[in-house]
């Protein structure tokens, strides 16, 4: 609060226009880098910290690691801009909430809440929500999907990283891909989206691993006679092992 009241006061009033600009210029700023010594004490520098806030969510965003957020109490503002970030959220069951208040401040989201949350829970409830200041509980939030899984406080870090392995078991180039795909080409629209899956698409049907799990799958489809997913029980292994590396070969072919 400090951080936004003091940078604000250093910098005169402006419509959205100018604060575009401003915005535009602490981007470039940003990646020109190395400039905090020359900045660091002008109304310039509460913008590139901003920015980096954003350009640090996308980075997550970008890359093959699966995020998972454990929300062991409640989390506001830029707390619940951090959680909407990661590709997963476990949020204590309790007396805890989790939104967006800054209307109620007399200011709107600005570490991308009024854009993530609206890709989670649907634009109106997104909508309502931010207009009102009125955060969800974890109920709430488990149903309109702001949040993955409720559970009781003690098992909030386990769950968060059953969750953390079992996503993270898949192949890294896959997730990132997908993470990439779904992210940035599911808001796009859809011929643009689907130029970002194409590309997506093509680059891991050409990697070592996509290309090495394909062969073996297709091997071990030619000595079992069948399609190894198609095979009784053999789904669920490859769900909790991540790949189909050996799914439904038989112990001769294996």
């Amino acid at each position: 609060m400090r951080w936004l009241q003091e940078g604000g006061a250093t910098v005169p009033s402006v419509g959205t226009r100018g604060a575009s600009a401003l915005a535009h210029t602490a981007r470039g700023a940003n990646r020109a880098g190395g400039l905090k010594g020359a900045l660091g004490k002008t109304p310039l520098w509460p913008a590139v910290q901003l920015e980096r806030v954003h350009q640090t969510f996308l980075k997550m965003n970008r890359s093959g690691v699966v995020f998972v957020a454990a929300l062991n109490g409640s989390a506001l503002g830029l707390g619940a801009e951090f959680s909407w970030a990661n590709d997963i959220r476990v949020m204590s069951n309790g007396d805890y909430f989790i939104g967006q208040p800054e209307v109620l401040l007399g200011i709107i989201p600005g570490g991308g809440g009024t854009q993530r949350l609206p890709r989670l829970v649907g634009n109106h409830k997104a909508l309502v929500a931010i207009l009102s200041g009125k955060p969800f509980t974890p109920a709430e939030a488990l149903e309109f999907g702001a949040v993955d899984d409720v559970v009781a406080p003690d098992q909030v870090l386990a769950r968060a990283i059953e969750l953390a392995e079992y996503l993270g078991s898949r192949p890294k180039p896959s997730r990132a891909a997908i993470k990439r795909a779904v992210y940035f080409g599911g808001s796009s629209p859809l011929e643009d989206g689907l130029h970002i899956e194409r590309s997506e698409f093509l680059a891991t049907a050409l990697s070592s691993i996509g290309q090495e799990l394909m062969l073996d799958y297709m091997a071990n489809t030619d000595a079992a006679g069948e399609l190894p997913l198609y095979q009784p029980g053999v789904y669920e292994q490859v769900l909790q092992t991540g790949n189909t590396r050996g799914a439904g070969a038989t112990e001769v072919a294996r």
